[in-house]
């Protein structure tokens, strides 16, 4: 139960508080952008944890993901 409580607090309820912090104290763009990392901040814990390499169409296909966001929300 106290694994299910902190995952709770630190996933939905303070990811989205501070999702919303930032869209109030930033431009949205520069927000949005931030808030796109998580496919960059996921890879390199994914592959500790499960032992695995990382492939190049991760590499690309985040790089895809962030330039598409960058480009639809500062354009």
């Amino acid at each position: 139960m106290t694994f299910a409580a902190l995952t709770t607090f630190f996933g939905p309820f303070l990811g989205v508080s501070l999702s919303l912090m930032a869209v109030q104290y930033a431009k949205a763009g520069i927000a949005s952008t931030l808030m796109a990392l998580t496919p960059v901040l996921i890879i390199v814990p994914y592959a500790l944890i499960h032992k695995q390499k990382i492939s190049v169409k991760e590499v690309i296909g985040t790089l895809i993901t962030m330039v598409g966001v960058a480009l639809f929300f500062l354009v």
